[in-house]
């Protein structure tokens, strides 16, 4: 993708956004209208350590995730098994995380599996 493409395909993304809202947990049923999209490379790690993404995860977000994200405060704990998303204050966690640690994004989350067990 050259640079062209790139640009096309952010004023595309953004023209989507009209009338999206916030597809993360705020523990609560206030809608919040959508400002950018939060993208996310998936994909597995192959047998040289390297990284290979076969797939971007493009969900819609609010101001006050963007901030979320952007503070270094806390960490998104997002599942791509079933949507579901959780944030957590830095300071208030028992683990430390590196720097720059905003997401952690997992295959399966507690949710996922009480799902399998009902």
């Amino acid at each position: 993708m050259n640079i062209d493409d790139l640009i096309l395909d952010d004023l595309l993304a953004r023209a989507g956004l009209d009338g999206q809202t916030c597809m993360l947990n705020h523990n609560d049923e206030i809608e919040r209208p959508a400002v950018d999209y939060l993208c996310h490379q998936v994909g597995y790690e192959l047998p040289e350590g390297d990284y290979q993404a076969d797939a971007e995860l493009r969900i819609p977000i609010c101001e006050e995730c963007v901030q979320g994200l952007c503070n270094g405060k806390e960490i998104l704990f997002y599942c791509i098994g079933c949507g579901a998303s959780q944030w957590m204050l830095k300071s208030q966690s028992k683990r430390e995380y590196p720097d720059g640690t905003n997401i952690i994004a997992m295959r399966k989350c507690p949710k996922c599996y009480n799902e399998l067990l009902d």
